[in-house]
This record gives C-alpha cells, structure tokens and sequence, in this order.
C-alpha cells in the first residue's frame, strides 16, 4: 500500500525504513540479549534455590520453538488458572474462565461463546465509532483548555489510552454507566492483572483480592442491573445476559460474571502497556512517527493500524507469558538445540525475542507496516491468543489516530514528557500539539 503523495513505484515499507545501522540501534537491550540466547544457547534453563522461585525454570527464545510450547497446552499449562476462577468468584474454586483454561474442549465451547457475544462484526459498527468519538473528544478538549497562543497538552495514558477501554466497558461491555471512580477501577485491574500474568508461582494475596472486590462489585451491579432493569441495548452484558436465561443451567451467572471479570482485567491493562509502549516508540523514533501521522492523515486505519503494531514490536507486552510444564517433555526434538523439560518446570515462552528471529521474521530489525501476519506474536499464539484482539486492535487505532492528526504532535517538556509507570502498567505520559487557529 502506498502512501499519498509519494512516487506510486515506492512501497509504504521502503519509505519508512531506516538504515539497517538506525534500525538496530533503536531495538531495546533485552532484543540484543535475546539475539546472543537465539544464537549460542536457545533454550537455557536453570536451577533457581530461592524460596519462592525455588525450582527449575526454563526459556524458549526461537520462534518455531516458542510457537511449540504455546501449540502444546497439553504439556504447558497457564500458571494462573486456580487464581483467576477464585478471583472471579472472590472464593475457591471460582468460575473458570477462558484465559486459565487449557483443556482444549472446555475452551472452544467457551470461545464460541465468547464469539457470540463479542460479534467481530461490531467491531466497525460500534468499537471503532464509539472509541473514536471519545479520542477526539478528549482531544479537543485539551485544546479548549489550552490558553491563547500556547500549545495543547493533554495526558495521553490517563485521558486516553487508559480512559478509552474503560469507555468501553461502558458503553459496549455494558457495566453500569458511569463506572464510579474511573482512575481507582483502572488502577485495580490493572493490580489483578498483573498478578494474574507475572511471574509463577501465583499465589493469593490480599492485596490483589481487595483490589478484585473493587473490579467484582462493578460487575455484579451492572449484572443485577441487567436482570433486574432489562436495558434493550446492544451490550456485551445484554447478550450474555440473554443466553443465560434462555439455559442457565448451562451458563449460570457465575459464568457470566467470570466472562465480564475476564475481559474487562484483560483489556483496561493491557491496552494500557500496549499503547503506553507504541506511544513511547513513536515519540522517540521520527520514521515511526512519519509512517503512523501519514496513514492517520491520510484516513487509512488499516495501513495506521499495521504502523502501530509494528511499533508495537519493538516493544511488546513482555518479555512473552509463562507457562508450567505438567510432564517431561523434549522441545525442539531432532534438533541438536533439543532439550527435554522437566515436569514442574517454569518455562517463559518468549515472543518478544521470537519476533525477532531471523530464522522466521525477514529483516527483523527494520520497521516495517507490510509485513506478513504471521510474524506477530503480540497478543499470543496458539490456544491462548487474545480473544479480544479485533476490540483491542480497533480502540487503539482510533485512540491514536485522533492525536496523530495534530500539528506538530511532540513530547512535552520533560519531565512531564518523560512515560512514568505504576508498576509495569504506563501512568503519565503528557504529550502536546499546536493548536489550530479557528477562523
């Protein structure tokens, strides 16, 4: 796809990439690290003595082999499922939920539901229209703001990238609208998340069960309130609702709830880290920034969308997720990097380093919208690929597109302009624009 203006002969991706020496230079130190375990050990793993993290632990670091424990949920299991089914409960055992589960009949009967009630469908019909409707009004208003004669300055993780999925949760997932105490919602989800994904074992602690309540209480009001007070909207809730009492035997409210807890915990952060770390990496490299304010400015969303994503790349989610080895099994067989995993082994199965194995990814180390699909492992792979993809895809294109549009959009001075985090989660980042002369 080209972009306008530019000679119909010279492809978006030879136009935005670098020299392979910038392009390089612009990778994180953990891309190097991971380039030396690809290259001269693959597959490490260690004994770690340390009481909590006691036990062997092990990492996949190529793609195919990366691809090869994510494929296998039979021998890799999530390290949070008894965690997330109590929470969603706030009791032992809990409702499961589709993220914890990896028998893998259980789970398509779950995705098909989750399909139903998230239709892809309406992911143009109302995601894309209604996230793009509170962009450009948190934009706008931030101009408003601004005094006379001086640049537009809005917060970009709180007042949009943030703010915008929890817009949703509103008027599309269907939780009770307005969700009292946005920032404190945010800021829970985002503790249970990051319990939920960190580091195994995942034990229960307090304090992320407080911070569950929080989350849980919101649901269940918008559940009784469904019940209760039938809206007639095209929610999430609604839909859900519907099904459970056309045969609550076979989706109980319990179900209910854990679907909601499920997407909400897995949706507000992590759209969160994936547009703090895309906006970080636009504002600190110009020919990402380039290629994503031209597709934004030409009205492309599909070519912005791929712009974004590719930046997204050189700074994913993490590291890549976790997973348990539940028998002895030999990764990479009839390969001379084979290695035979033991049972109970914490295994870190790393896409970040697998999006930049040459191996698999041509030219990995350049910027480049055009690539092949199959080159991604940004929201997962294999059983466990993030069934919210489509929403988070949509709401984060038109999240940035709406700022993108801006003149002359930069950093503020520092150190507002400086991306601070709670955590591993983007808190502050404040960005600004120059505002356009009314007639």
């Amino acid at each position: 796809m080209n972009i306008p203006g530019l000679p119909a002969n010279v492809s978006t991706a030879q136009h935005v990439r670098p020299n392979r020496a910038i392009a390089a230079w612009f990778a994180s130190p953990l891309q190097w690290v991971a380039w030396l375990f690809r290259t001269f050990y693959p597959i490490p793993h260690l004994f770690v003595p340390i009481s909590r993290w006691s036990g062997w632990w092990a990492a996949v670091t190529r793609f195919e082999d990366v691809a090869e424990v994510l494929s296998r949920p039979d021998v890799f299991a999530v390290p949070f499922a008894a965690e997330i089914a109590r929470l969603n409960d706030g009791q032992a055992p809990g409702t499961p939920f589709i993220l914890g589960i990896d028998d893998k009949r259980e789970h398509d009967r779950q995705l098909k539901l989750v399909m139903q009630a998230f239709p892809r469908g309406e992911v143009a019909s109302m995601v894309t229209s209604i996230a793009r409707d509170a962009a450009q009004n948190a934009v706008r208003a931030a101009a408003h703001k601004a005094t006379a004669g001086a640049s537009a300055r809005i917060d970009a993780i709180r007042e949009l990238i943030t703010d915008i999925p929890i817009t949703l949760c509103e008027r599309y997932y269907g939780v009770p609208v307005p969700i009292p105490d946005r920032e404190r919602f945010a800021a829970n989800a985002m503790d249970v998340s990051g319990h939920l994904f960190g580091l195994p074992p995942i034990k229960p602690d307090p304090a992320i069960d407080n911070a569950a309540d929080v989350v849980r209480a919101v649901v269940d009001a918008a559940i009784q309130l469904e019940l209760s007070h039938p809206s007639a909207r095209s929610t999430v809730l609604a839909r859900l609702i519907t099904t459970h009492k056309a045969d609550p035997s076979h989706f109980p409210i319990e179900l209910v709830r854990a679907f909601l807890m499920g997407m909400i915990i897995g949706f507000v952060p992590t759209n969160t880290i994936a547009g703090g770390h895309i906006l970080e990496k636009l504002l600190r490299n110009e020919a990402f920034m380039k290629a994503a304010r031209e597709a934004a400015l030409a009205g492309d969303d599909d070519l912005l969308e791929r712009c974004l994503f590719e930046a997204m790349r050189f700074w994913p989610l993490n590291p890549g997720p976790f997973r348990i080895c539940t028998r002895d099994f030999v990764v990479a067989a009839d390969t001379r990097r084979a290695k035979n995993i033991r049972k109970g082994t914490k295994v870190l199965a790393s896409t970040c380093s697998a999006m930049f194995d040459s191996r698999q990814v041509k030219q990995p180390f350049y910027f480049d919208p055009d690539r092949a699909a199959s080159d991604y492992m940004l929201f997962g792979y294999g059983m466990h690929w993030c069934v919210g993809i489509f929403i988070a895809q949509a709401q984060i294109t038109q999240t940035f597109k709406a700022l993108l549009v801006q003149r002359n959009l930069r950093s503020a001075p520092w150190p507002k302009g400086k991306l601070k985090l709670r955590g591993i989660f983007p808190d502050h980042l404040f960005v600004e624009f120059d505002r356009v002369k009314q007639p």
